[in-house]
Parts: C-alpha cells; structure tokens; sequence
C-alpha cells in the first residue's frame, strides 16, 4: 500500500528546483542576510538566488571580515556582487526570506537582519561545485560562486569599473570553470602532503573585482 506523505511529496519538488550543475546562471537574489558567527565574529553575507528557470540556490554565503576587520578572499566577491547589481552601498536592515528552520524541520518565512537594497536583485552567477567535509564529518558536494557578472550585459565588475560596453572575461572565467571541474576540498588524512590536492588554478581572478575596489564618484552608476 501506499499513502501520501505530502511533506515528502514537497521535499521533491524542492530536490527538483534546486541547482545541482555547475554552470552560468541569470536570476535573482532572494536572500541578502547579514551573517556574524558566533565564536570569532567574522562577518558575511548569506545569500540565495533563484535562476530564471525556475531553479534555486541557497545558502551561497561569503565570509568576507574577520572580527578584528581583516578581509579573506570572499570580500572580492561580495564586492563583484554589489558592481554588478549596481548598488554602491547596502546599509543593514531588516529582510523578509525564506529559511530551513532546523527547529521546525522545515522551511519557513522569517524575519533576520541583512541588506534590504539587494533584495530583489538581478545578478549573473557561475556557480562551480565543491566537495567538502562537513562538520558532522561527512562528504558532501555543493555549489560556490565562481565568478559574478551583469545579467544584462554580460559584463564583469572589473569591465563595468572600465566602462567597457563589450564583455570579453566572462567566456574566459566561464572556460577556466569548466575545465577545472569540480574542487576537492575534503579534509585530507593527516599523514599525507601538505600540497596534495592543492588547486592549480589559484591564479584565476575569482569575482573579478579587488577586495578594496573603490566605490566612489568614479563608479559609472
């Protein structure tokens, strides 16, 4: 016999609307959440992205400042996102998302601190594959962003700052993502090397703006 379980009936249709390839996507943010962790206070941006084709992301976070202010390699993408959705500034403030409530076991609507002015969002995403270890000390696979562009022009950040009209990068960051597959970046057993696994393509410009780009009255928007 068989009897409907209708949270699982919706649980697939959640496995079926979520992206699971690498690849280039156009859409747009549904969540801009402020992230502080608890132990060191460093600071990040939580975000999610729903594709045009009605697949979804969630939990693209970027730790992008260390408590004490130091900024770690993700600031460049954070600040990739802000030229290419063409705001120059997001203030804190209060945001409407939808979020897995662990407590619940489920997904709900709440109400946690983030950055209003990209809610709503158009943005143009790589999203590459990785393989980690989690915290409970399982394998798993899930998507980073590899590099960040304008949806309607096809422009990098690094282009949009030169006030190019023709995008060149993106085909190139798109190729170097492609054929760099999918990262290892599994604990590895103690006794092996340092330099194993070490990823050969570290000198790809990942979000394709600097840490430190300017957001000043040079900025053509």
């Amino acid at each position: 016999m068989l009897k409907l379980n209708t949270q699982l009936a919706q649980d697939a249709d959640n496995i079926a609307s979520s992206i699971s390839e690498l690849g280039k996507y156009i859409g747009t943010i549904t969540r801009a959440e402020k992230l502080v962790s608890k132990q060191k206070g460093t600071q990040g941006l939580g975000l999610s992205f729903k594709a045009d084709n009605g697949q979804s992301a969630d939990y693209l976070d970027l730790y992008h400042t260390k408590g004490d202010g130091t900024q770690l390699s993700a600031a460049k993408t954070v600040n990739a996102i802000l030229c290419c959705a063409r705001v120059k500034q997001a203030e804190d403030g209060v945001i409407d998302v939808e979020k897995w409530d662990k407590a619940a076991g489920q997904r709900r609507k709440m109400r946690v601190n983030g950055y209003p002015a990209l809610m709503g969002k158009r943005i143009g995403l790589l999203l590459t594959q990785i393989m980690e270890t989690g915290t409970d000390g399982k394998d798993r696979t899930k998507l980073e962003i590899f590099g960040v562009f304008d949806p309607e022009t096809e422009l990098t950040a690094s282009e949009i700052l030169q006030r190019k009209t023709t995008p060149e990068r993106l085909s190139s960051m798109l190729d170097a993502m492609i054929k760099r597959g999918v990262q290892d970046k599994r604990k590895k057993p103690a006794h092996r090397s340092a330099s194993a696994g070490q990823d050969r393509f570290d000198d790809i410009p990942i979000g394709d703006v600097p840490a430190d780009a300017s957001m000043d009255d040079d900025i053509p928007f």
